[in-house]
C-alpha cells in the first residue's frame, strides 16, 4: 500500500496504479466504476500527502487517461 502512495505521486505512477486496482476489481469480479476508484485513490492520495490533490477533477484524470501515461 505505501509503496502504491509513493507511486501515486506521479501522474503516470497514479494512471499506473489505477489500472492495476481496475483490473484487480475485474478479476474478482467487482463492479466498481472507474471513478469509484479514482474517488478512493484521491482520498488515499489526500491523506498521505498532507490534502494535495493528485489531479483536480475527475474530468482531468479522465482527460490523462486518455493521452496515456507519459
Amino acid at each position: 500500500m505505501e509503496n502504491d502512495l509513493k507511486r501515486m505521486a506521479t501522474r503516470k505512477g497514479f494512471i499506473e496504479v489505477f489500472w492495476e486496482r481496475l483490473r484487480a476489481d475485474r478479476k474478482e469480479g467487482g463492479r466498481r466504476t472507474r471513478r469509484d476508484i479514482y474517488n478512493q485513490m484521491e482520498q488515499e492520495h489526500e491523506a498521505y500527502y498532507d490534502g494535495e490533490s493528485r489531479f483536480p477533477s475527475y474530468d482531468a484524470f479522465r482527460k490523462a487517461l486518455e493521452r496515456g501515461p507519459q
